[in-house]
């Protein structure tokens, strides 16, 4: 009998027993400027390529704060990116346990150098980027295109437009549509990369959208 008992005991512990790499966990945090003040409207992106689901997405709200749920535990890489100011990168220990908020400060693009360009080229860009500021990317993109094809050689345009692909990319509920335009944000980056191959900034953000763009393909 105490065989059996055993015997039962021990089937219990290995049903209920559960591996720590399918452990649910979860993480939150802030998003500020250098002042201190809340960024809205923040994209952050938390991804582990050994993890399922391997990215997980959230918006910062009015207080820049932001969540994520349903993660596994592991170490995740996070990218920051919200309209108008340079994109952050960092890595942090997801666990199951509450841990410490992320913080996330970020500075604000300072755009192209005063004086580098054509007044009205400087003037052009300036409309485009109140544009990407205020929220409103379809008419920011047009703008930009419209820059760049008048611009051939203003490369650094395709960082911003791929950047704005990316940013409705995460506002697209519907997968096909945000595949697609996860698409034309690679191919501004790769644009970039050819031109000048030691663009690093480039180059991690080809990297990302690749990822996040395979990620959609493993649903």
């Amino acid at each position: 009998m105490g065989r059996v008992l055993f015997a039962l005991t021990l089937v219990v512990a290995l049903c209920t027993a559960v591996p720590a790499s399918a452990q649910t966990a979860r993480a939150m945090g802030t998003v500020r400027d250098i002042d201190g003040k809340p960024i809205k409207g923040a994209t952050i992106r938390a991804t582990n390529p050994d993890a399922y689901p391997p990215q997980v997405v959230s918006t910062s709200d009015d207080r820049g704060r932001w969540a994520m749920i349903g993660m596994r535990i592991g170490t995740y890489g996070f990218v920051v990116e919200a309209p108008g100011f340079l994109t952050v990168q960092a890595s942090s220990a997801v666990r199951t346990a509450a841990s410490a908020p992320l913080m996330f400060t970020m500075a604000r693009d300072p755009g192209p150098i005063p004086g580098a360009l054509p007044s009205n080229i400087q003037a052009q860009l300036s409309a485009a980027s109140m544009l990407r500021d205020q929220g409103r990317l379809d008419q920011a993109l047009s703008a930009y295109q419209e820059i760049r094809e008048k611009n051939p050689k203003l490369n650094a345009v395709n960082m911003v437009i791929g950047s704005i692909y990316r940013s409705r990319a995460a506002q697209e509920a519907d997968p096909t549509a945000r595949r697609a335009l996860l698409d034309r944000a690679i191919e501004s980056y790769q644009v970039v990369v050819e031109a000048d191959a030691e663009n690093e900034r480039a180059r991690r953000e080809l990297d990302s959208a690749r990822a996040e763009a395979a990620a959609l393909s493993t649903r």
